[in-house]
């Protein structure tokens, strides 16, 4: 199943198999619901076989599921559980077992897991293109009860042809017909001209609004990378405002780290485990703990902008600065220096390929590419080209690597091994970045409304591949006025997860375009809501193999109940329906709130106390400092800083701030806020984890003063 995603609807089109095929449909679950907090095994009158032994995975193996059910379907076993994060991730680390768990809760973040494999040899079915939902089952209060909580019938299970119907409803992407979990879900993250980011479900097919959230920043964003688990965005900062990292989870910024001058570059560590931050003003590198977010270490290494590259997984970090003649190499791990390459003043991008086992740096006033070993440390050769170079990147394979010369419309595609030059390609407007796929490199113009694309399986061949040209809105992006200031290179193109397309980003017409290979111009748009992308970043949060037939993805559960598991196959194409149980939320004494599960009392179990006055008046543009304290009723634990999120909103409608609040000591939080514009505000606190939600706990009125105004007494303390 080829699975193609249109921008002007949102949809995933694969449905019309579904459609012609009366005999596919859901198997009955075979062995449902092995409850671990209750202990219940499979009814005794299933009939199924055992489930297949996985592939040994290390020390994790014993970590028993949350949640499990299983059926047998067209000579498959087919089995779905919920794990914790810490079974799920953990076993793929081949980490000790988790802790046991109380089963899978209410509103809980979970790894939702399938597992295929052949029903008679047990071996693992690989290279699927799974699809999955999750769906709430008509009153089904109770997550294990047969009737619901007000006495109600539990609706039955779905039939073959209610399977097919609710799957084809879901790929319909419509906002009336949605499931609680969607476990093919991915977002657009676009990094805007105006201080915020976006995160866009180009999903939703007939909603009012693709937009999920926007994040405001604390100043104009420079560049942003995203973490390998998807958790997490940093964000450089213009005007001394630091790194920002936002939580993608809950579309707010969590912190705001303090680094150095100007920063630009940022790179996340391919393990993960470190943030690199180039500051372009004085000349350091700031290396950050990406679960701690304190700054490890700052690094001198040379004035002027930064680039960064790593070799061997992230053991090694080479970092270039353009007023400085050299590349220093730092290890990883340590970071300590393991050198100084001397490669000349001017440097402008690297790029690393562990496969040809050499780091490109692009000198832009010589015209030259400096090839340096990656082993030796040392330089091996220098490709003459054109003075102008820009952007510097290894195509995924890592043999070919791509000099984009936006001075002299040219990109040049070097052989990483031989360092010679493949291919000179001309006939480009100002190229300035390039992104993969799996069968094309494509070439943002700056200077004109097109994406040229090359086919990277001619790029090993004696001949230029030909140029495709791609018309992609109506402004060249080089019509979008430039910000002064430290600059970095966009990400203007993002790869689609299937591989098979690209998101492009059109600052000139505040425009996102869609394109899928094959076609002859983008098949849609999305709308950037009068904003002016400047780069842009998927966030797949799709089903991925993560063993040899194991597909998983982490997912937030919906209310307790049981639900019907939809499961949308390629090979064999079938759709089959499972089932799971979500039990109530766990809740600590004296919680409680609406939809919390956490009991009877309709108020949030926490008091909320601003330390300002209440007729404070800020003033607009100036930085104000507030001050609260929240503390949780009877014998639940104290609030951490992490379970508590702010957001202040300018009334009636318009602006919205969200952010993280700082712990102060004894129940005292406070979020540094700067108001764009004079006007009423409110200020709210939620705690969502502790069933108080935006709108559970009392507002608090902000009035702010026009700039210069001078705010009135009484304020933040």
């Amino acid at each position: 199943m080829k699975r193609t995603w249109t921008g002007t609807h949102g949809l995933w089109l694969s449905l019309a198999w579904l459609s012609a095929s009366p005999a596919l449909g859901c198997g009955r679950v075979e062995a449902l619901l092995a409850s671990r907090s209750e202990g219940a095994g499979p009814p005794a009158q299933a009939a199924a076989p055992p489930a297949p032994a996985e592939p040994a995975r290390g020390p994790a193996q014993a970590a028993a599921p949350l949640q499990s059910s299983r059926i047998e379907r067209d000579g498959l076993s087919i089995a779905f559980a919920l794990r914790s994060l810490e079974q799920g991730e953990g076993a793929l680390r081949g980490a000790a077992p988790a802790p046991e768990a109380a089963g899978a809760a209410a509103g809980s973040e979970v790894l939702a897991e399938f597992t295929i494999t052949d029903a008679t040899t047990g071996a693992p079915v690989t290279g699927l293109s799974p699809l999955g939902w999750m769906s709430r089952r008509a009153g089904a209060a109770g997550a294990a009860a047969p009737a619901g909580a007000d006495g109600g019938a539990v609706d039955a299970a779905p039939d073959e042809g209610d399977c097919q119907g609710k799957i084809k409803s879901f790929m319909a992407g419509l906002l009336s017909v949605r499931p609680e979990v969607d476990m093919n879900a991915y977002l657009l993250w676009t990094l805007n001209e105006d201080s915020t980011l976006s995160a866009i479900n180009p999903q939703i097919a007939l909603g009012r609004t693709k937009l999920r959230s926007v994040v405001s920043l604390a100043g104009p964003g420079v560049s942003f990378a995203m973490h390998p688990d998807r958790e997490s965005l940093y964000v450089t900062l213009r005007g001394g405002r630091g790194l920002a990292v936002v939580d993608t989870r809950r579309g707010l910024v969590r912190s705001n780290v303090p680094v150095g001058e100007d920063p630009s570059r940022v790179a996340v560590a391919p393990d993960g485990r470190t943030v690199w931050v180039g500051n372009d003003g004085d000349g350091t590198v700031s290396v950050i703990d990406a679960r701690s977010t304190d700054v490890l270490k700052t690094l001198q290494v040379g004035l002027g902008h930064h680039e960064i590259a790593f070799t061997g997984g992230g053991r090694a970090a080479w970092i270039t600065s353009q007023r400085g003649d050299s590349v220093v190499v730092v290890d990883g791990a340590t970071l300590d220096p393991l050198g100084e390459i001397a490669v000349g003043e001017g440097i402008v991008a690297i790029a690393a390929s562990d496969a040809s086992g050499v780091v490109y740096a692009a000198n832009a006033a010589r015209g030259e590419v400096v090839v340096l070993d990656a082993a030796r440390r040392d330089v091996a050769g220098r490709i003459a080209l054109k003075p102008g170079l820009g952007a510097l990147e290894f195509e995924p394979r890592g043999r070919f690597a791509f000099a984009l010369n936006p001075a002299a419309n040219e990109v040049a595609v070097l052989d990483g091994a031989t360092g010679a030059v493949a291919h000179a390609l001309t006939g480009f407007a100002a190229p300035d970045a390039v992104a993969f796929t799996d069968a094309f490199a494509y070439i943002r113009n700056r200077g004109a409304a097109r994406v040229s694309l090359i086919d990277r399986a001619a790029l090993g061949g004696p001949k230029a591949p030909p140029l495709i040209d791609v018309a992609v809105g109506q402004d060249a992006p080089a019509a979008a006025a430039a910000r002064p200031g430290p600059t970095a290179r966009a990400t203007p193109i993002a790869p689609m997860p299937e591989g098979n397309g690209a998101v492009v980003a059109s600052p000139a017409d505040r425009m996102l375009y869609v394109y899928v290979e094959g076609m002859m111009a983008p098949i849609g748009t999305l709308p950037s809501y009068g904003r002016e992308p400047r780069s842009i970043l998927v966030e797949d949060r799709s089903l991925k193999e993560v063993r040899p037939g194991v597909y998983a993805t982490p997912v937030r559960l919906g209310a307790e109940g049981l639900y019907d598991v939809e499961l949308l196959l390629d090979r064999p194409r079938a759709a089959v329906c499972l089932e799971a149980a979500v039990a109530p939320a766990r809740c600590a004494p004296g919680d409680g709130g609406a939809g919390s599960g956490c009991g009877d009392d309709p108020a949030p179990g926490i008091a909320l106390a601003p330390l300002f006055e209440p007729d404070l008046r800020l003033e607009a543009g100036e930085p104000a400092t507030l001050r609260f304290r929240a503390t949780a009723t009877g014998a639940a634990p104290a609030l951490d800083a992490k379970e508590m999120e702010v957001m202040i909103i300018r009334f009636p409608a318009g602006y919205r701030w969200s952010g993280a609040p700082r712990a102060e000591g004894d129940g005292i939080f406070s979020v540094a806020f700067t108001p764009p514009v004079s006007g009423q505000y409110r200020f709210l606190a939620a705690a969502p984890g502790r069933g108080a939600p935006f709108g559970a706990l009392p507002f608090v009125p902000l009035r702010v003063s026009p700039r210069g105004a001078g705010a009135a007494a009484g304020g933040a303390r």
